[in-house]
């Protein structure tokens, strides 16, 4: 579920004056502006945007894993009735870890987006629109091949929740949508989390997008690494004070930590990629986040296939078919990662994502 990154928005003023470079909105590749950096046109790093497509792509492998189990029908408990303790990891570390990643990019990107959509179309909001319409139409029909699918959710939650924002005044629309996401996350954990904290997760990112903080904040990798460790500790002491039966009764526990989790590995993330390691997370993970819709969809079709061919996949260890099961998804990871780079290098695009541009913006927009 990739949303365009644009680098060009058309409002929030900054002071440069000298040429940048930055990143193509739907290829991802980077583009010489050759541009003053005016009150209409705001530089983007080329970290920046990779640091996105890497938590992206890292997001996916995460959401896969959380996806084997219901694709399998993978049991709860073991022989003994205890739960089986892989799938006790799997709830504890994965689930609702990777989900608010994915959805708060999701935001940025449309904050992002929404910046140069007046410069791309003349009726940005129709294009949008549309956008979100098709992305709906291909979770309804992914929905039939994997129930608990997130683009028909996502779909909903934008035109609903982001398309309305924009009418915000300017002004006032980085705060008010800031406040009022988190005043819906807050509220989504407290009723358990799930699908309840994607608007909140919507708005706060479209925040972070239209303001162009992430750029911002790898300037500053000390603010980061406090943000992180603030954000670890609570994750720690969730664990220390509770016991997994206790976060499972009380499903806002697990969703508190969901959040505190996955803003950890952020900022891991982003830490890294000021780092030399940048140079093994960008090959990696950048290509799978760039194809992420692609990648999503493809990856639930390999795993159907995989089921095809064998259903069964608890005859293969002794902790119910997950171990199998995630050596499956390894290896579709490691799948989509090598075609996703060579898609990218000879094409240019991820197929589902050519197709969501020209529905976007059509012919012209989409040569913008």
């Amino acid at each position: 579920m990739s949303s365009d990154t644009n680098d060009q928005p058309s409002s929030a003023p900054t002071a440069a004056a000298n040429t940048y470079s930055g990143i193509d909105i739907d290829t991802g590749n980077a583009i010489d502006i050759g541009a003053p950096a005016t009150a209409t046109r705001r530089p983007a790093g080329r970290a920046r945007i990779a640091t996105l497509d890497v938590l992206r792509g890292i997001a996916l492998c995460g959401i896969m894993i959380v996806n084997l189990p219901p694709i399998f029908g993978l049991g709860v408990l073991d022989e003994s009735g205890a739960v089986e303790s892989l799938r006790a990891f799997e709830q504890d570390i994965v689930q609702n870890r990777f989900f608010p990643i994915f959805s708060i990019l999701f935001g940025i990107g449309f904050g992002i987006m929404w910046n140069s959509a007046t410069a791309r179309s003349p009726r940005p909001r129709l294009a949008l629109l549309r956008r979100f319409l098709f992305l709906g139409l291909l979770g309804a029909g992914h929905m039939v091949l994997q129930p608990g699918e997130a683009l028909l959710p996502y779909a909903i939650a934008a035109i609903v929740i982001l398309l309305p924002s924009t009418w915000i005044p300017a002004r006032a629309l980085a705060v008010s949508s800031a406040l009022g996401g988190a005043l819906l996350l807050a509220a989504g954990v407290w009723s358990g989390g799930g699908l309840v904290i994607i608007p909140g997760l919507f708005l706060l990112g479209f925040a972070l997008g239209y303001t162009d903080m992430v750029r911002r904040a790898l300037r500053h990798p000390d603010r980061l690494a406090l943000i992180g460790a603030l954000s670890a500790t609570i994750s720690v002491l969730g664990f220390l004070l509770t016991d997994f039966h206790t976060r499972q009764l009380h499903q806002w526990i697990t969703a508190g930590l969901g959040i505190t989790m996955a803003l950890s590995l952020v900022v891991i993330v982003m830490l890294l990629m000021l780092t030399p390691a940048e140079a093994l997370l960008r090959p990696v993970f950048a290509p799978l986040g760039r194809m992420a819709l692609s990648n999503y969809i493809g990856a639930t079709l390999l795993m159907l296939a995989v089921k095809a061919v064998e259903p069964d996949l608890a005859q293969f260890d002794d902790h119910g078919g997950y171990l199998a099961g995630v050596i499956v998804c390894v290896g579709i990871m490691v799948i989509q990662i090598v075609v996703s780079a060579l898609w990218l290098r000879f094409v240019g695009q991820g197929p589902l994502e050519t197709l969501w541009r020209l529905v976007t913006w059509g012919r012209e927009g989409a040569r913008a």
